[in-house]
């Protein structure tokens, strides 16, 4: 009887959660299908979603470079401070995006290294650059903490008979590290890019949202609203909404590759 009641309480609680999750979305798809071909014919509107499309690909990219070589350090080397370090990459998945991109203003900025690299003509602040800058700060300890898991859960067995066999460590972390977490891989990219192409509070904060310049969807979906042109922001969230399903549903696909 008890076993009985406990699957219900599971039941019920499972079926609040997607009530209240699911719920919203609904409505929101729902009022914003029909606003999708307005938003498609908006300069505006393709102007953000062209800039989501090329920041967030090239900060995805960015990610990847430096977190795979840093995920495998954590997961793989004896460094000292290991704890330390680790709890300092990852402090920014902790912070709210706002004060991430407080964080990169000041650094970024005059006040930081941005009042040098001014110099030679590189600024982040209202500047597409700035957009990726945020994007990578954000999403950097994401993929890195993704990546490592991934690591440490692959085993150390195949790596150590590479190495027995003659490999160096560099031809073990191609040849072997890689290929056994590339699922996880394709999964954090996915997962990553759609992060990128959905951030907001960091962006704002550094690039600003100047119309067709640093105007990316989110910016767009809170210029709309601010101005209240609610069927505009609606169909604009609608179409990140539909992305996002479709980056899930590749993921869940990967994932279930990996299981099989």
């Amino acid at each position: 009887m008890l076993n009985k009641n406990f699957s219900y309480l599971l039941i019920l609680t499972l079926l609040v959660v997607l009530i209240f999750t699911f719920t919203p979305l609904a409505l929101l798809v729902g009022r914003g299908v029909s606003n999708i071909g307005r938003c498609i014919q908006s300069k505006e509107i393709l102007f953000s979603i062209k800039l989501s499309l090329i920041t967030s690909i090239i900060s995805t990219f960015i990610c990847l470079v430096f977190s795979l070589p840093a995920a495998y350090s954590l997961a793989r080397t004896k460094l000292k401070f290991k704890k330390l370090v680790s709890i300092l990459i990852f402090l920014p998945m902790s912070l709210p995006h706002i004060i991430s991109g407080v964080a990169l203003l000041l650094f970024l900025g005059n006040l930081g290294i941005g009042g040098i690299l001014s110099k030679f003509g590189i600024d982040f602040v209202f500047t597409q650059k700035g957009i990726v800058a945020a994007q990578v700060f954000v999403n950097f300890p994401f993929m890195v903490n993704i990546l490592k898991t991934a690591i440490e859960e692959s085993g150390y067995k195949m790596e150590f008979i590479a190495r027995t066999l003659g490999c160096n460590r560099w031809q073990t972390f191609i040849y072997i590290t890689i290929p056994l977490i590339k699922n996880s891989l394709l999964s954090s990219l996915i997962i990553t890019w759609s992060r990128a192409l959905g951030e907001f509070g960091a962006v704002i904060m550094l690039a600003g949202a100047t119309r067709m310049k640093t105007e990316v969807i989110p910016t767009a979906i809170f210029m709309n609203m601010s101005t209240g042109d609610l069927d505009i922001a609606i169909g604009t969230a609608t179409i990140l909404i539909f992305i996002s399903i479709i980056s899930m549903i590749i993921v869940e696909i990967t994932q279930k590759i990996k299981s099989n």
